[in-house]
């Protein structure tokens, strides 16, 4: 500051130079009165921006339910109001039990779980009353609504902050969710991309591990007609042998979009065989790192599930009261991937699992052993 004051006491009689030391106070005053003022209209503007893709992808999503709805909807219906009912439930919502005392939390979010499922099922039934309740084509229209509901609650979850910091003036919400923006946008194409792969019926990359688990029970038994059995909802049992092990199959059932009661089965197959079950051996997608490759394998240990928990609890209350380990199969695979549309890098990588699985059995079993195989994901456009 001092060697400005000078520099401007020796360009005095310098016009050009005084007008730009005059400048340069100008410039420090209103960075130091209005910089945060700028720095907010700036970000709001970047929201703005982002917001405006978001609102531009969730009227397509809008769109995509109102044809496919319209489908097996009642044919006197207008348009118009097929889309106000599918806009009236895109913002519903299950609210958790409360957690203040965790102990016996699992059967309450269980419970809350299977409300959940009934009443979408019902809402999907009154909306497309011509479709055959439990069809693929009524589990597909499920999930392609879910996908709708995520792009729907991104578009007015970053609208909320937006108005919320104009109204408050606080650069520092606004900022916030500017700095996050990119990440945002990025999650929200996702769920557009997930609903156009839902409506479609087309296999995503969570369907992965079904895929591995049908793959095995047909390269195993050489045969394309091993008895299905439903051991829980949603959820098939599958029984094959591989060199003098029984081998028990569990997977979401398909072709429909569902991801099953898997840990309900495991449960259940360890109640009845006990510590004959040897070794469980789960199948999943997994989220991978920026620098990771698209479909390539991690193995590890431990209960290879996703959603809320309450699937995973069930595996790993029953698996450590008998001491029963777990091998977990993990394909690398962002968010994108998972739910949308099945690249080739994840189908290639299939048949190097199954060969993975059937390694594990020989190494880490014994012959006459028992051995739970679980493939866990979305089965949409996977059948038996």
């Amino acid at each position: 500051m001092i060697i400005q004051i000078m520099q401007l006491g020796q360009t005095e009689t310098d016009p050009l130079g005084l007008i730009f030391n005059l400048l340069w106070f100008a410039l420090i005053f209103m960075s130091m009165f209005y910089g945060t003022k700028l720095q907010a209209w700036r970000s709001a503007r970047e929201i703005e921006t982002g917001l405006e893709k978001l609102k531009k992808w969730d009227d397509e999503c809008k769109q995509i339910l109102l044809s496919n709805f319209r489908k097996y909807a009642d044919k006197k219906e207008t348009d118009k109001d097929l889309v106000l009912k599918i806009e009236n439930f895109l913002t519903f919502i299950a609210i958790t039990p409360v957690d203040l005392d965790p102990y016996g939390i699992i059967p309450k979010l269980d419970h809350v779980i299977d409300v959940r499922d009934e009443r979408f099922k019902a809402e999907i039934a009154g909306l497309a009353p011509n479709v055959e309740p439990g069809s693929k084509e009524a589990q597909n229209l499920e999930n392609t609504l879910e996908a709708a509901m995520a792009v729907d609650y991104v578009y007015r979850l970053v609208k909320h902050f937006l108005i919320l910091g104009k109204k408050s003036k606080s650069y520092i919400i606004l900022m916030q969710i500017s700095m996050q923006m990119n990440m945002i946008l990025a999650m929200g194409k996702s769920y557009y991309h997930a609903t156009k792969a839902f409506s479609e019926g087309s296999p995503i990359g969570d369907a992965l591990g079904p895929l591995v688990a049908g793959s095995f029970v047909r390269d195993v038994s050489n045969s394309d007609d091993i008895e299905a059995i439903e051991i829980a909802k949603d959820t098939i049992l599958q029984e094959v042998v591989f060199e003098d092990r029984t081998i028990y199959v569990v997977r979401a059932k398909g072709p429909g979009g569902t991801v099953g009661k898997p840990g309900t089965a495991i449960k259940k197959l360890i109640e009845e065989h006990g510590e004959s079950i040897s070794r469980i051996i789960m199948i999943d997608a997994g989220l991978k790192f920026s620098g990771d490759k698209t479909g390539s394998i991690a193995i590890g240990v431990g209960a290879a599930i996703g959603g809320i928990g309450v699937e995973k609890f069930y595996i790993e209350e029953s698996t450590s009261k008998k001491a029963i380990p777990i091998d977990a199969v993990i394909c690398r695979q962002s968010l994108e991937n998972a739910i949308t549309t099945m690249s080739r890098p994840i189908t290639k990588s299939v048949h190097p699992i199954v060969e993975n699985i059937k390694m594990g059995i020989r190494k880490r079993t014994e012959k006459g052993a028992k051995v739970i195989v679980a493939g866990i994901g979305n089965t949409i456009g996977i059948g038996v």
